[in-house]
Order: structure tokens, then sequence, then C-alpha cells
């Protein structure tokens, strides 16, 4: 995943566990846009909306959005985000790492 400044983003190989996505999810892309939500929200701290997942949905063809978000825990200097895979009871976790 690229997280962009102008509040775009893309992915490759994510989402993986998308009922109904055709294809292997490996080679699944996605764009859409993010933003940082408020501090007080409920929701996760960055969301995502998705434009488009290949072999999933198409934004500009059927109309509406995919939705998800991403945790963060870490530092400003050294942030890590991560979703959960499931039950967030299971503590299974995709996490993201940083690169340049």
């Amino acid at each position: 995943m690229t997280l962009k400044g102008d509040g775009t983003f893309t992915t490759t190989g994510w989402p993986t566990d998308l009922e109904g996505a055709e294809g292997p999810p490996e080679q699944r892309e996605g764009n859409g846009t993010w933003e940082l939500t408020s501090a007080d929200s409920v929701d996760y701290p960055i969301s995502l909306t998705f434009h488009a997942i290949s072999g999933y949905w198409n934004s500009s063809e059927e109309g509406g959005y995919y939705g998800t978000g991403l945790h963060v825990d870490g530092s400003r200097r050294v942030p890590r985000l991560y979703e959960y895979r499931g039950d967030p009871d299971v503590c299974d976790l995709n996490r993201f790492k940083r690169s340049n």
C-alpha cells in the first residue's frame, strides 16, 4: 500500500479477504482516497475509501465505494499500521511496514 500526501492511495495484494472477489489476492490492485479521522472517532484512525479493487469493485461502473480502515500504534516517528484479520479477539493481524 502506498499512502500519498494528496490523500490518495494504491494497493497491491490487499485487501485479501473479500468474499466474491475474483483472481488471486496477491495480484489484486486497488486505489482510492484516505484520511485521518478525529482522535475521538470510533472508526478507524485511518479511513480508506476504495474507488476500485481489481476483480471485485469499480465505483465508476457500480457506484458507491468499498470502505475500510487501518489502526495505528507506535510513535509519530515510527508509526505502525495494521488491521485485524477476522475476529479482533483472535489478534490475527495484517501489519504494514514502512518503506522509502
